[in-house]
């Protein structure tokens, strides 16, 4: 079901989202097409414009909500959650209903997380927000039990990034769960974080895997 409502920075959706423990409202733009372009710090001093991903509910997003909605109270009861890239949050919402401690959801674009926290408030769910890329993500020096992403390994960059920040942010006995639908640039990513972690997989709806990492 889907209702019509303001946004934070335009026209929005309310998206009711089946999960295990019950349906979870989302808010997203209306019409993501018409969502601006964002700058972001391209190489040098440039910038470079990005289409904004951020505004829909993508297979993945979808798939880890699942996940860590599954996993319910049981396993994040108290727990320390940070999402990254997080777009619309979904994942967040759902640790958050599931009774984690903390969550904090962080994505480079600040429409994005300004989505996250109007869609938080909504639910009378409590989860932070930041907007902050990878390479600045672990700057505060906090260490999370569980690290969520959803469809990050999008290029080269990002994927780096991704594999310096996890170590910084994830606590010694935490886990990372990632869930990629098969993007170009995972098999390369995974072979790496081997060498760092121990890595197991298991699939999720619609062609997404979930790779758990931990500490070996």
């Amino acid at each position: 079901m889907h209702r019509r409502v303001a946004g934070p920075s335009g026209p929005g959706v309310l998206e009711e989202v089946a999960l295990p423990s019950g349906t979870l409202t989302v808010l997203r733009p209306a019409d993501p097409d018409v969502v601006a372009f964002e700058p972001v710090p391209g190489p040098g001093a440039s910038e470079e414009l990005h289409p904004p991903h951020w505004a829909r509910l993508w297979p993945s997003g979808r798939a880890l909500a699942h996940a860590v909605d599954d996993a319910g109270p049981e396993r994040l009861a108290g727990r320390r959650v940070l999402e990254l890239g997080c777009g619309l949050g979904l994942p967040s919402l759902a640790a958050a209903r599931a009774g984690a401690g903390t969550v904090l959801a962080i994505d480079r674009s600040a429409a994005a997380v300004a989505w996250v926290a109007a869609a938080a408030r909504r639910c009378g769910l409590a989860v932070g927000t930041a907007a902050v890329p990878f390479d600045r993500a672990g700057d505060g020096g906090a260490r999370w039990d569980l690290v969520l992403a959803a469809d990050v390994l999008y290029g080269v960059a990002a994927a780096d990034a991704l594999a310096a920040l996890l170590p910084r942010v994830t606590a010694p006995d935490g886990q990372v769960w990632l869930a990629d639908p098969g993007r170009p640039e995972t098999p390369r990513w995974l072979a790496a974080a081997r060498e760092v972690w121990t890595v197991t997989t298991r699939p999720l709806p619609d062609g997404v895997d979930l790779h758990v990492l931990r500490r070996p």
